[in-house]
């Protein structure tokens, strides 16, 4: 990616105000949040950093069952969309997970929930030494990101899989990896045109491998507890959503564990 591509700050800005429709896709609300959620503690009587809280649905989701939140974000625009829809309920911060988290005092909470923001982030040391910081000893901390070998057949194959039946709508994504013959086990940038090849707000992610994605929160000192792949066949329970075959035999677009500090 060269320095004139979007931040991912202003990739959400520009869809802040939207991102409520994204929360209620059949993927996301019907099997996405139903595997985070399963990887929840008790939240009640909780502090909790929901750390990417874009439009603050979740974090308001958390406060309404007794705990006491702090959503961040990278994009002012959906901090602010948080702030009034939800700032009655919880509080709402813009801080970049890529710095160390400096308003965010040591032990400050008992539970982390990171939603699909380590897939924007080039480097994951940063992020989970500050989880760590940040977590009382014995913490929790609940992440979803994107699949490593999902995205790896994405850049590989440079094109997307037709994702309709489980989303609602068309992404028309256009794949653009760097470098062109992608390595596995290489963390490498890639862009997504969402909505086709002119689209002007393009997502910027980094693939990496699962040793990649989990060495780094080992080391940070972070023991696994959980870990799921969202199975697709879980939405095929007789309503309407069709899924085709050929998604079923694709890897899950995500990846969800709980480890402790």
């Amino acid at each position: 990616m060269t320095e004139d591509d979007p931040s991912v700050g202003d990739h959400y800005d520009a869809i802040a105000t939207q991102w409520e429709a994204f929360t209620e896709l059949p993927w996301k609300q019907r099997l996405l949040w139903p595997t985070v959620r399963s990887l929840l503690p008790e939240v009640a009587g909780k502090r909790v950093l929901d750390a990417g809280c874009g439009d603050g649905t979740y974090s308001r989701w958390l406060a309404d069952r007794g705990a006491d939140v702090v959503g961040i974000d990278v994009s002012r625009a959906m901090i602010d969309v948080a702030r009034a829809a939800h700032g009655d309920h919880a509080e709402f911060r813009r801080a970049e997970m890529t710095d160390a988290l400096d308003d965010v005092g040591d032990r400050r909470f008992d539970l982390v929930l990171c939603q699909h923001v380590l897939s924007h982030l080039p480097d994951l040391e940063v992020p989970y030494a500050e989880f760590v910081r940040v977590l009382e000893p014995g913490g929790t901390l609940v992440v979803s990101t994107h699949n490593p070998v999902h995205d790896f057949l994405v850049v590989r194959e440079r094109e997307y899989p037709d994702t309709s039946a489980i989303d609602g709508w068309d992404l028309d994504a256009v794949v653009r990896p760097e470098p062109d013959e992608p390595t596995y086990h290489d963390t490498e940038a890639f862009e997504i045109r969402w909505g086709g090849p002119d689209s002007s707000n393009p997502g910027t992610y980094y693939r990496r491998s699962m040793t990649e994605l989990l060495r780094p929160l080992l080391d940070a000192g972070f023991e696994v507890r959980d870990l799921v792949e969202p199975d697709l066949r879980d939405l095929d329970d007789g309503s309407e959503v069709e899924i085709p075959a050929e998604l079923l035999r694709r890897p899950p677009r995500s990846i969800c564990f709980r480890a402790e500090r």
